[in-house]
């Protein structure tokens, strides 16, 4: 917020008449404020304090010597710190520093109000209205405060009047809002009756073809099936009647197997039999011509 504004709101806060112009000077845009019956004078503070004894209310400056000291602490920490806030961590640090401080007190000089937090609360509105829930959980001492400041009479009310444009913008977003869902059920409702008639044209033409086409294509294809089934189940009948003959011929083969084998063990037999009478028959020989053989050797021998 730019310095002039808030020295308009502060008029407002203690009462005084409007109308006071304020310039700026430097890169800072630092306010100016030229008396009639003296110099000019230069800075927020400077300028702030004079607007309070203007308006005979110096008990914001502080009641006490160590109540002003802390006033002034705190409005020093406003233009050096708060101020020159450039970024995030920035504003951490500034929202860490005041809930500390805060835990504790009312206020920042304490328990009573002063120059100090209303000069404050115009410098942190912007930072604390853009604070989310968890944020404000987590600056609760900051958060209490501000809200605190946010209800003191005068503060909060011009603040509110003068710069917090919510209200006009919240009626603008409430306009547009309904502007775009008048548009919005427009455009549905020739969504819906497209969507309808589509709906309607698939009913009426495009779904009984697809049935026929399906119908059609299903007969053909149970036909194509039973085709195929009775030749399987005719493959399969030769393939068992093609195992049958296969083991029925094995079988016989075996069979034939055996009683040639059986055959031949006989025959075998049948020789040996002739062997061994062949054998015996001439042993039977060879003892008759041994034995004539010794006959003639006994006859030589007498001799």
């Amino acid at each position: 917020m730019a310095a002039a504004a808030e020295l308009a709101l502060l008029e407002g806060t203690l009462g005084l008449r409007k109308g006071t112009k304020y310039g700026a000077q430097g890169e800072r845009q630092i306010p100016v404020l030229q008396t009639n019956n003296g110099p000019g004078l230069t800075g927020l503070i400077t300028i702030a304090a004079h607007l309070v004894k203007q308006a005979k209310k110096e008990k914001l400056l502080g009641s006490t010597a160590e109540e002003k000291a802390v006033v002034q602490q705190w409005l020093e920490y406003r233009v050096t710190r708060v101020d020159r806030c450039s970024s995030k961590e920035d504003t951490r640090t500034i929202l860490k520093d005041l809930n500390t401080h805060l835990e504790d007190k009312v206020y920042l000089a304490g328990n009573s109000f002063t120059l100090a937090d209303i000069l404050m609360y115009y410098g942190l509105h912007h930072v604390m209205v853009d604070l989310t829930v968890q944020e404000k959980e987590k600056y609760l001492n900051v958060s209490r405060w501000f809200n605190h400041i946010q209800h003191y009479p005068d503060v909060g009310e011009i603040y509110s009047r003068l710069l917090d444009h919510r209200p006009v913008i919240q009626g603008e977003i409430r306009y547009f809002v309904k502007e775009f869902e008048e548009k919005r059920g427009l455009r549905e409702l020739r969504v819906l009756e497209n969507l309808k008639s589509t709906i309607f044209e698939a009913n009426e033409n495009i779904l009984p073809k697809c049935e026929q086409s399906m119908h059609d294509n299903l007969n053909e294809v149970l036909k194509k099936l039973q085709a195929s089934n009775n030749m399987i189940h005719r493959l399969q009948e030769r393939e068992r009647e093609e195992r049958k003959l296969q083991a029925d011929k094995l079988m016989a083969d075996e069979e034939n197997r055996i009683a040639q084998w059986e055959s031949f063990m006989k025959e075998q037999q049948n020789k040996q039999a002739e062997v061994d009478e062949e054998h015996r028959k001439a042993m039977e020989r060879l003892k008759e011509q041994y034995s004539e053989m010794e006959k003639e050797l006994d006859k030589y021998i007498s001799f």
